[in-house]
């Protein structure tokens, strides 16, 4: 049966489907409600409470009347009663509602009670002299659009669901533990509850299932599942020394993410850890820890990086380490001469060489290591699992430590990481300073310009950033080419641009020069948004910021206050909306990255966060990553447990399903 097959759906009710994402059958069974009513239990009058909705049996005593209000709106009044207090039902512009009730006759009302006239009022209620699904039950209320009324959607989901197919979705153990029950009666009971108990128990028990298949969908089976041993690192001296000659006192979050790695690689199994922290919240020392544990334990460190100029950087930072520890450490890219490959090659085989830094050059065939004890991969979201897990084939049981520099709730990180166990540093170190950050509207442009070129001539360096490379007939959006030539003509200092179209090469030396002080402005799009350190670089602006999520305005800002100098995030928008300019507010607001990712959930939802998000739709329908942390945790807990001895069968049956539920969202392919 298809959408248009439905009874009383015709054209206009097919596009108001539409809009609401609705395309198939299924996607009626899983459109969830935005919350309930209780239009079951009758509330006597007296302790009807103003603004909460309720349900009143009430005899019409007189009416109607009718009045003229100031503002020459037709007012029609009946005064009713349930027997001990009396109550007023108003109609504003409803003249037909004049016929509804008679006098004597009893009626179920339901509305959010007001006082007006200093009674208690009923305006525009909902009404009938007997109960029917819409009035005597629990209702769910959902989205909707002009063209589509929660009648018209209750009766095209009872429908849909009278045509679902029951499936397998859990293990029965779990489903057993928790007392879900299968999931078309949970459907039943999210749509049609007999009370809101029944109602938040599917919702809950349906928040469950989502959490549990989506881990479900990232299983693999591959060699960074936790089931795999481990080679087991040692309590070493070096470790302690480096840490007792540190520069600096660690952070609270530091220190917990020091004794996570510890744990972890002391024990038996392969460590498999995410460090997830602000940027400039301290998380290369942390891998530090762990590369000098790793070769005092006799063991070598792989340590990748996104691009060549991370790993540079990367690499000058261990090596200092390592020429303090008497360990040798080596750099590959795709720059590093063929003699100096053949070196390191023949290194890592003897075990001469300790640790090798690079990019995707470690992932070579011929790079191969005589005993890999710790693999660390920075900014972990610029690689596939493709590529991570070539890495990790180097040497199974190698100790894995992943670190992302783009904060993500907790709730998330457990659903897109859902294989490894997580640290979060949120505190930053004492010495990081605070960057000054301030929403200016676009015409404000002068001012901007006269600040940052105040910056350059004090021998600071700036980036402008852009959502476009080029311009656009179709968008008014700022583009990094014309600003470019725009800014040429503005000041008089070396000037530079970077996009996506720059070859690797070139971006490379654009940012080398940047970083060396031979460009004053960096003109570009995102893809600075990782970056390498510039000190010196002290003010970023980034042009028509309503186009960026919360969480990429923050990155982006972390590109500037890396160094002694004070510096500012100038944020340029030409936002249309109160809510845009409001939404911009909350990076001026707060620094705290977390906070400003939970902010970015909210406003986007998790489906464009996670890349789930198609054709406006999203793939959680129950689950809620702001309230359910909770069941998260618990979900992936339970799946750890459960694949280590998962019958076969059983889990093809549930993968098999889960694919099809996920794909419900956009595809509608259940039955």
């Amino acid at each position: 049966m298809e959408l248009k097959d439905l009874k009383n759906i015709g054209p206009k009710r097919l596009e108001g489907l539409n809009k609401l994402n609705i395309y198939n059958l299924n996607d009626l069974v899983f459109y969830a409600p935005n919350y309930y009513e209780d239009r079951k239990t009758l509330i006597p009058v007296k302790e009807l409470k103003e603004g909460v909705a309720a349900l009143v049996y009430v005899k019409i005593i007189s009416g109607p009347f009718y009045k003229k209000t100031s503002r020459n709106m037709d007012m029609i009044i009946f005064n009713a009663t349930d027997g001990e207090r009396a109550v007023d039902i108003v109609f504003f512009n409803q003249r037909w509602a004049a016929a509804n009730f008679k006098r004597n006759l009893s009626y179920f009302v339901f509305g959010k009670p007001s006082m007006f006239n200093n009674k208690i009022s009923f305006i525009n209620p909902i009404f009938s002299q007997t109960k029917t699904d819409e009035l005597g039950s629990v209702v769910p209320v959902y989205p909707l659009t002009k063209a589509i009324t929660n009648k018209v959607l209750r009766q095209c989901i009872k429908t849909a669901l009278g045509e679902f197919e029951d499936v397998l979705v859990l293990p029965r153990s779990i489903a057993e533990k928790y007392n879900i029950i299968n999931i078309k009666t949970l459907l039943n009971f999210v749509h049609f509850p007999d009370t809101i108990s029944e109602a938040e128990y599917a919702f809950k028990s349906l928040a469950y299932i989502e959490a549990f298949l989506f881990h479900v969908m990232k299983y693999s089976g591959r060699s960074f599942s936790k089931k795999i041993d481990g080679f087991v690192l040692k309590d070493t001296e070096e470790e302690r020394e480096f840490l007792r000659n540190l520069p600096f006192l660690l952070t609270d979050g530091q220190k917990k993410a020091i004794v996570d790695i510890k744990n972890d690689s002391e024990s038996k199994k392969a460590m498999n850890r995410l460090i997830q922290g602000d940027v400039g919240s301290g998380k290369t020392v942390v891998s530090q820890y762990l590369a000098v544990k790793t070769v005092a334990s006799g063991y070598q460190v792989a340590f990748m990086a996104p691009t060549t100029l991370l790993a540079i950087q990367n690499y000058e930072k261990l090596k200092t380490v390592s020429e303090r520890m008497g360990f040798n450490c080596c750099l590959i890219t795709s720059k590093t001469s063929k003699f100096e490959k053949n070196e390191i090659r023949k290194n890592l085989i003897t075990g001469d060489l300790d640790i090798l830094v690079g990019t995707h050059s470690l992932l070579n065939e011929d790079i191969n290591f005589k005993n890999l004890g710790s693999v660390i991969i920075d900014e972990q979201h610029r690689f596939g699992v493709k590529q991570r897990d070539a890495l990790i084939e180097k040497q199974k049981g190698a100790n894995i430590l992943v670190m992302s520099a783009t904060p993500i709730p907790r709730s998330l990180a457990l659903i897109l990481y859902g294989d490894m166990d997580i640290s979060e540093i949120h505190s930053m170190p004492k010495d990081r300073r605070k960057i000054d950050t301030f929403v200016v509207a676009k015409n404000e442009m002068g001012r901007v310009n006269g600040f940052v070129e105040s910056e350059i001539k004090k021998g600071r360096q700036a980036y402008y950033v852009c959502p476009l490379i080029e311009d656009s007939e179709k968008s008014d959006l700022q583009s990094a080419k014309s600003l470019y030539q725009e800014l040429q003509g503005k000041f008089d200092c070396n000037i530079a641009i970077l996009t996506g179209q720059t070859s690797e090469e070139d971006k490379d030396e654009v940012m080398e020069k940047f970083k060396n002080g031979e460009i004053d402005i960096l003109v570009s799009t995102t893809v600075i948004e990782v970056g390498i350190d510039v000190p010196n670089a002290s003010t970023i602006v980034i042009m028509n910021a309503e186009r960026f999520g919360l969480a990429q305005l923050h990155q982006l800002r972390g590109r500037v206050g890396r160094g002694k100098h004070k510096s500012t995030c100038i944020i340029v928008h030409n936002a249309k909306s109160e809510d845009t300019y409001k939404r911009l507010k909350t990076i001026e607001r707060n620094s705290d990255g977390f906070y400003i990712a939970m902010e970015d959930l909210k406003e986007r939802g998790p489906g464009e966060i996670l890349g789930l998000k198609q054709s406006g739709t999203q793939k959680f329908k129950f689950l809620d990553f702001e309230r359910d942390l909770k069941i998260v945790e618990e979900s992936k807990i339970d799946f750890d447990l459960y694949i280590q001895d998962a019958p076969k069968d059983e889990f093809e049956v549930i993968k098999r399903n889960a694919t099809d539920i996920f794909d419900i969202m956009d595809n509608g392919v259940l039955n």
